[in-house]
């Protein structure tokens, strides 16, 4: 039901004239039950307006913590989009630093691998030149040699001969003194002539050799550098 105050009957002016007169305990009443009435309304409404106003202000102190709330994470909001934008710059940037310098690297290296190949083809050049030359060192010291040894095997047979012909002419040592004192120094001069032959064939056999090491250390090497040539492919 309703609990709202009814307003209070009031009689007109025509009513009033056709009726008897209340007297005076009733219009007493009356008086009292229309003031009762109008003190509840007036009351009512002041609550209803003291409730309405604490509503506003409860509601409006809601919406500042709302609105403070609201900003507080748009700020952060702002600062977490600032910081992942300057951080993809950063990685952008970093990116593009890191290409280039890869480029670099990779222009350099190429760089340094064409002088690698070039100084490699100079000195394999140098090598392959220094080789042959050494190979005909060692054909013409070789030849040389076959000669020093035919010369070894002439003055041997001379010497072998000379010695016959001392033995020979020992009998008469007496008679052929002079001649055995001449076939002496030719025999010391043969033999002479033959150590000087026996140091060169030494001296000729150390130059072969010589070159021979020399050529399969350049062999050695230049099998090294091409190893490593290899792996760097």
């Amino acid at each position: 039901m309703d609990k709202k105050p009814r307003s209070p009957i009031v009689a007109e002016r025509d009513d009033m004239i056709g009726r008897k007169m209340p007297d005076g305990r009733g219009d007493q009443s009356g008086s009292k039950s229309a003031a009762g009435s109008s003190g509840t309304i007036k009351t009512l409404a002041i609550l209803t307006f003291v409730g309405l106003i604490l509503g506003g202000g409860f509601g409006w102190i809601q919406y500042q913590d709302l609105l403070k709330k609201h900003v507080s994470l748009q700020e952060r909001f702002d600062l977490l989009e600032s910081r992942l934008s300057s951080t993809d710059e950063s990685v952008t940037q970093s990116g593009a630093a890191m290409q280039i310098n890869i480029s670099k690297h990779k222009d350099e290296l190429k760089k340094h691998w064409s002088e690698i190949r070039k100084l490699w083809g100079v000195a394999n050049d140098t090598n392959k030149t220094k080789i042959a030359n050494n190979k005909k060192d060692i054909s013409f010291l070789a030849n040389k040699r076959i000669a020093l040894q035919d010369s070894i095997k002439v003055l041997e047979k001379k010497v072998a001969k000379e010695s016959s012909s001392i033995s020979d002419v020992s009998i008469n040592y007496l008679a052929l003194t002079a001649e055995l004192d001449k076939a002496n120094q030719n025999q010391r001069d043969t033999i002479d002539q033959l150590n000087r032959l026996r140091a060169a064939l030494a001296k000729t056999d150390r130059e072969m050799t010589n070159n021979a090491d020399a050529i399969e250390a350049m062999d050695s090497f230049r099998r090294s550098m091409t190893q490593k040539i290899y792996e760097l492919e």
